[in-house]
């Protein structure tokens, strides 16, 4: 019996041995991964540091600059007016910037419907697009087939608008750029394509375009637009995809429902 017990103390040992070591490998393996998952924090928090660091930067230029023009004496009543309606349009896209994060971090909350055409609330996005200096020679269009109307939350359909077209000018020839904006009814829903005449998108990225931090071809920036943009579509029951890319045009493609406000869907 004395010999059966001691025939296996090595096995035991070697068990007991074997088991110490799976756990310090498992011990080690969760410090990695929480490791990672710390790394993979900081650096999302860098990205969004930076994406929002690039946003800012322009309106608040225009801020200082016009601020610091209010303080000479020799401006009249209009041109003060003025420079106070610049000051107040650019606070007013930095509001729009923090609150399109908030929204593209937080549940979908109730969309404010109202009907309205959508050309119409083209205007806006385009204005504040062209204010940017390095887009003041894109040639932005718009064609309309069909009323083109619907019932939508109006600003959260115009930051998804500012967020693609801002995307498209920022690819397009500097002396020659061109996207056209072009409206149509199809059955049920409307259809949006927004194309330019850049160089097209990459290969590698078109499948990843509108994931969060997603970026090509850009100096700064995380390329949270696109990915916001899409995110305000499909809360409306559409969706925002890239249709056709090749050098010279690139076409990206809105759908949105068409809905009166009229059946009970003020907000959904």
């Amino acid at each position: 019996m004395r010999l059966h017990l001691s025939a296996n103390q090595p096995r035991r040992r070697e068990a007991a041995e074997l088991t110490a070591a799976f756990d310090r490998r498992r011990a080690s393996l969760q410090r990695t991964q929480l490791e990672l998952i710390a790394a993979e924090r900081l650096a999302t928090i860098g990205r969004t540091a930076s994406s929002i660091s690039h946003d800012l930067r322009h309106p608040l230029s225009a801020v200082v600059a016009n601020a610091e023009s209010l303080c000479e004496n020799d401006l009249n009543t209009d041109q003060r007016e003025e420079l106070y309606r610049e000051i107040r349009t650019a606070v007013d896209q930095m509001t729009d910037l923090i609150e399109s994060l908030l929204e593209f971090v937080q549940p979908q909350e109730s969309l404010r419907r109202a009907f309205g055409w959508i050309d119409d609330t083209l205007k806006e996005p385009i204005h504040q697009v062209k204010a940017h200096p390095e887009f003041h020679c894109v040639n932005v269009s718009i064609l309309r087939e069909g009323r083109c109307e619907t019932c939508f939350d109006h600003k959260k359909v115009e930051r998804a608008f500012v967020n693609l077209l801002r995307n498209a000018c920022e690819f397009v020839p500097r002396d020659s750029g061109k996207s056209l904006v072009s409206l149509r009814e199809n059955k049920n829903h409307l259809e949006i394509r927004i194309a330019d005449n850049g160089p097209g998108v990459p290969g590698p990225i078109r499948e990843k375009l509108f994931e969060p931090f997603v970026s090509y071809g850009k100096q700064t920036g995380t390329g949270l637009g696109l990915a916001i943009a899409q995110k305000i579509l499909q809360d409306h029951g559409g969706n925002a995809c890239l249709e056709s890319t090749e050098p010279g045009r690139t076409v990206f493609k809105l759908t949105l429902s068409i809905l009166t406000c009229g059946d009970g869907i003020l907000s959904s």
